[in-house]
């Protein structure tokens, strides 16, 4: 017998990538490596904390253009630099909308601080610094476009990538909203946000499924209702 249509859901997330004690290594040393730097490289906190906004803002531009390449867009006749400008542009679009709104809170934050009035962007080692983070994102961009390519789950792995990037920069938010910096300061509130930024990926890579539940909830049992006894009369 036919099973009885059922309201559509949100695909499962895809399972973690961690598989052996290597991948979990890794995963650790990746966010860890920034605070050893705070500790023992006298890395400005507030300088991490912007690099990690900036990281942010590129995984975000890069979301939105994978997503109209190989989703919104993916059965467009353009070709050609036609496709080129009308992808980057609705991608630069958009991605500045959602960015807007992501950054405003740690805008807010860094506006009075005087990290930002010494002008950050004056260091050679903080521009060398962003340009390696464009680079790496751009690698990145062309490595996913290139996995996509090969497989037919992209909106999958593009929405479970979308959430972990929002659903860790959620977590940071809420440590701003919580006033972080204002209580301990600019420089040691900037020092919890980097851990707190490391901590939420850790997290969100080991356990996929939560960044999948701030946007769906909690799934419900299968046989939920099916085996409730019968009300007497």
């Amino acid at each position: 017998m036919a099973e009885p249509p059922t309201a559509e859901r949100a695909p499962p997330p895809v399972p973690s990538r961690l598989r052996t004690p290597a991948d979990f290594a890794n995963l650790i040393a990746r966010n860890i490596t920034p605070i050893a730097c705070l500790l023992f490289f006298s890395t400005s906190p507030e300088s991490l904390v912007a690099l990690y906004s900036i990281d942010t803002m590129l995984a975000i531009y890069a979301m939105v253009w994978l997503v109209m390449e190989h989703i919104t867009e993916a059965k467009s006749t353009d070709r050609g630099v036609k496709r080129v400008l009308k992808l980057g542009f609705s991608a630069l679009l958009l991605g500045t909308l959602i960015n807007l709104m992501l950054m405003f809170p740690m805008a807010m934050v860094f506006e009075s601080s005087s990290w930002l009035r010494n002008q950050p962007w004056l260091d050679a080692n903080f521009r060398t610094a962003v340009y390696a983070q464009v680079v790496g994102s751009g690698y990145a961009l062309i490595q996913t476009h290139r996995m996509l390519q090969q497989t037919e789950d992209d909106d999958r792995i593009l929405g479970d990538r979308f959430k972990f990037i929002i659903a860790r920069w959620i977590i940071v938010l809420g440590a701003v909203f919580f006033g972080v910096a204002t209580i301990f300061g600019t420089f040691i509130g900037s020092v919890l946000i980097v851990v707190i930024y490391a901590g939420a990926s850790i997290y969100f890579e080991m356990f996929p499924e939560k960044a999948h539940q701030l946007f769906h909830g909690k799934p419900k049992p299968a046989d939920a209702g099916t085996n409730k006894k019968p009300r007497l009369p």
